[in-house]
């Protein structure tokens, strides 16, 4: 053998762990970026189930707070139509029958509270 047939043929071993190493690189690049946005996508999914949570959660909340809003609206009602009424008998002594009206809305209304 003589010395460029060794050198021809370690050069074309040396390229071809040069060729192996560079294939390598690449597919641990390759690899490692779709690790990442496999990983992104998975926190991204959970973070997208925690956030349907939290608007499921502050949908049933914020009817309940109307449910809770009518029903003091009711509340008000009754009682600035009462507070007419009373003024109404005060200022001339008549309006019984519409007090009375009021009365039995008002007893209505806290009956059908209790019932709930």
């Amino acid at each position: 053998m003589e010395f460029s047939d060794i050198q021809s043929f370690m050069f074309v071993l040396l390229s071809a762990c040069a060729a192996i190493v560079a294939v390598a690189g690449a597919s641990a690049a390759v690899v490692k970026f779709w690790r990442y946005a496999h990983r992104q996508s998975d926190e991204n999914s959970n973070t997208l189930e925690e956030h349907e949570a939290y608007l499921a959660s502050d949908k049933k909340r914020i009817e309940r707070l109307e449910q809770k809003q009518d029903k003091a609206d009711e509340q008000n009602r009754l009682i600035l139509k009462a507070l007419v009424r009373l003024m109404s008998h005060e200022l001339d002594g008549n309006h019984t029958q519409e007090l009375e009206e009021v009365r039995n809305e008002i007893q209505d209304f806290l009956i059908e509270g209790k019932r709930r």
